[in-house]
């Protein structure tokens, strides 16, 4: 184990993981375990350990005459991750509701000028980490274990999405990082209806994009 406590199998997950969200590993792109051991100077064991899990989270697919492969990310399947996003992300937030404070609204400032600062700085992986920091931290107030997992483990895949379509389908990170604070400025308000209707538009909102784009590309044909 390393000072964190991560065991080596861990470490090449998440170093692998990280790899493929950033689009360094493509999609399509072969992952042989003994490369991978070589290359780091370990055993085969924790890297065939790790493919596993990777397997497990989508993110790998296993390809007959070509083992692990990266995964495609599928339109549909985002969409299916997004449906699912809309549901258990109000329901975390309106759990939230009674148990605001100050200090939470406060906690959700902080995090939007830390992305402010990554967005100002081009560190587009630091900004789509504080993002989803930003989203999670509704599911932890909640206090409901199983949807905060359920949500942990969809949001490998919305975070691979979304380094693709945050510099496709927005003018820069700081516009993002600004459709942030009128949730927090509903939250302050108290309206539920408000709330809700800003959350889910919110979340919805790559999709609206995506849409106007291809209403564009038609446009111009």
């Amino acid at each position: 184990m390393d000072e964190r406590g991560q065991t080596l199998s861990e470490q090449v997950h998440l170093a692998l993981r990280e790899s493929i969200v950033r689009g360094e590993l493509p999609p399509g792109r072969r992952l042989l375990v003994l490369e991978i051991a070589n290359a780091l100077e370990i055993s085969q064991a924790p890297v065939r350990e790790a493919l596993e899990r990777l397997k497990q989270e989508g993110l790998l697919d296993s390809k007959s005459n070509k083992g692990s492969v990266v995964a495609d990310i599928r339109k549909e399947e985002i969409e299916e991750i997004y449906a699912l996003r809309e549901l258990i992300e109000w329901h975390a937030v309106r759990q939230c509701l009674p148990m605001l404070r100050q200090s939470d609204l406060d906690e959700l400032d902080a995090i939007c000028e830390r992305m402010r600062n990554a967005a100002e700085s081009d560190d587009h992986f630091r900004f789509i980490d504080l993002d989803m920091d930003f989203h999670r931290f509704f599911f932890a107030k909640a206090g409901n274990r199983t949807i905060l997992q359920l949500w942990d483990q969809i949001t490998v895949k919305i975070k691979r999405f979304l380094a693709i379509t945050n510099k496709l389908y927005f003018p820069d990170l700081l516009s993002i990082a600004e459709g942030h604070s009128p949730l927090i400025e509903a939250l302050r308000a108290g309206d539920e209806a408000e709330i809700e209707r800003r959350f889910i538009r919110h979340i919805n909102e790559v999709w609206w994009r995506m849409d106007k784009s291809k209403d564009l590309q038609r446009t111009r044909r």
